[in-house]
């Protein structure tokens, strides 16, 4: 599902993500679709086939904006998001996240694309569990803005967890 928007901008002081889009840029040539082509296309993929059920990775790399994967979301019931590999881009802002969990708990599905070392682990569920403040791991987030946990709820946390993608694996009758 592509990848960060600022990974298709300009490598300059404007770009928060420029200490790893430098080292993970998208080339800007014509044959390579721009960040909001992508995201279209995702869109008309589901809108297409509406009895199939689309994951879309990384918050479809919609973190610097999810009003675009809210609307996605609210639009075709088909559609879920993994919240993989983006905990480093949306643990700024907390009280947003928390937000964002509750109203689409039923959508989102915990994962991880950073290995199987138990720090990881914990700090993915600090994040998403604790309402601790102001914290850095620089080892997994190679950020200079600090780390915040949502202070999810225990139901909220159950679906996330597995609940919601226990459901999608069921077998349809």
């Amino acid at each position: 599902m592509g990848e960060d928007r600022w990974m298709y901008e300009p490598m300059d002081a404007t770009n928060d993500g420029l200490m790893n889009a430098y080292t993970w840029r998208i080339p800007d040539r014509p044959d390579v679709l721009r960040h909001d082509a992508v995201i279209g296309t995702l869109e008309r993929a589901v809108r297409q086939h509406p009895r199939t059920t689309f994951i879309a990775c990384h918050f479809a790399n919609c973190c610097y904006d999810l009003a675009i994967l809210g609307r996605l979301l609210d639009t075709y019931p088909n559609l879920h998001a993994d919240i993989s590999a983006r905990y480093g881009e949306t643990a700024p802002i907390p009280r947003s996240m928390a937000r964002f969990y509750e109203k689409y708990q039923d959508r989102l599905l915990y994962g991880t694309d950073m290995g199987f070392d138990p720090e990881m682990y914990r700090t993915t569920f600090r994040i998403l569990e604790s309402e601790d403040e102001h914290f850095y791991v620089r080892n997994l987030f190679n950020y200079h803005w600090p780390l915040h946990g949502f202070g999810l709820n225990d139901a909220t946390l159950k679906k996330v967890y597995g609940d919601n993608a226990r459901r999608l694996l069921q077998p349809k009758p």
